[in-house]
């Protein structure tokens, strides 16, 4: 079941016994679990509603509140947080497990597993039992049996359109429209997380005199990402202004960006450059890079911009200069600020 389908069951109010919810995107996740409390009757929402976290909760506990009947009302939901059971297990506890293989689903006897999947398989039509996680392996049984019986939905980040869409949505919520060109600088300034964007749209919405968000008023009123800070210093670097490249490094180390963070990003950077170089080369539309590479569209389109700044074996050298200075700074052979500056000034040259 994909976020639309789970939106239109919500709104005809068929309510699946089993959900699975699972994904990065936490914001629009608890959105939805809002959702679904607002279900329950408010005078006795209280009796029929459990918000526990998987981690501490014993699993009979768990089963114990899902077959209990719900109290002047049709529904009883129980929300599991951090259903950590989900995931996929570590190498450490599969080397640990003792006992024989389940032949259907390859998976070792676990009796608090078997608890759940005896729930699973047969779940009380009362109860409105979700899990919550933010990563799952498929191939456990306890997945095969919620999908199933159940309903699975994930909560992936927004990226596109979809996030775009999203954007306008929550500026027309706040009575505001928002410029196309606004969105994508919202984006490139404050990332896409939905909870960041929400906050800065509800600034923006209480600045902007207009009926509608400009690029100008994201540009005076974002506040902008370490990722946007280093997308300006490799901007610098590549255009050889190591005094603006400096200037940039200096700012993010002002406002508590530790100087090894700083060094991941820039090699980051040069390796996404890199690749983005190498699939240019190839003949990959620009369009088609942003899927390959991984990345949102926007880190895509500045990438692609940055890599003609340099030839690949100048990518190439700046990483080593990187690991070099790296090292030097954990070994104690020069101060942190200063071996960043030198860095900078070692990149900005011509090569």
């Amino acid at each position: 079941m994909d976020i639309k389908a789970l939106e239109n069951s919500l709104k005809r109010q068929l309510i699946s016994p089993l959900y699975l919810f699972y994904g990065e995107e936490t914001y629009l996740r608890d959105q939805y679990l809002e959702k679904f409390k607002s279900l329950l009757p408010d005078e006795c929402r209280d009796f029929n509603m459990d918000i526990i976290d998987g981690r501490d909760t014993p699993m009979e506990s768990i089963i114990n509140m899902a077959t209990t009947l719900p109290f002047l009302a049709e529904k009883r939901l129980v929300i599991v947080k951090n259903a950590e059971f989900f995931k996929a297990k570590r190498k450490s506890q599969k080397k640990g497990d003792k006992g024989e293989q389940d032949e259907a689903d390859g998976e070792k006897p676990d009796s608090s597993q078997d608890t759940l999947i005896g729930y699973l398989e047969s779940p009380v039509d009362s109860t409105c039992l979700i899990f919550c996680s933010d990563s799952v392996d498929r191939k456990r049984k306890i997945y095969k049996r919620i999908e199933k019986n159940g309903q699975v939905v994930q909560f992936a980040q927004l990226k596109g359109r979809d996030l775009t869409e999203w954007i306008n949505r929550t500026a027309r919520k706040l009575g505001k429209t928002i410029d196309p060109a606004a969105a994508a600088g919202l984006v490139t300034a404050a990332g896409s997380n939905l909870r960041q964007l929400r906050t800065e749209l509800e600034k923006l919405a209480c600045y902007s005199e207009s009926s509608a968000i400009t690029a100008a008023d994201v540009e005076m009123m974002v506040s902008k990402t370490a990722e946007l800070s280093i997308f300006e210093l490799v901007d610098a670097v590549g255009d050889r202004n190591y005094s603006k490249a400096i200037r940039l490094a200096r700012e993010m180390v002002f406002l508590g960006e530790p100087v090894i963070r700083i060094l991941y990003m820039v090699a980051r950077q040069c390796r996404l450059l890199l690749q983005a170089k190498s699939l240019l080369e190839t003949g990959v539309s620009a369009r088609e890079t942003a899927g390959l590479m991984q990345v949102h569209p926007f880190v895509a389109q500045k990438c692609i911009g940055q890599a003609r700044n340099f030839t690949p074996g100048e990518l190439k050298s700046s990483l080593e200069k990187i690991l070099e200075t790296d090292a030097d700074i954990k070994g104690g052979k020069q101060e942190a600020v200063l071996a960043l500056e030198l860095l900078i000034i070692a990149l900005c040259e011509k090569g």
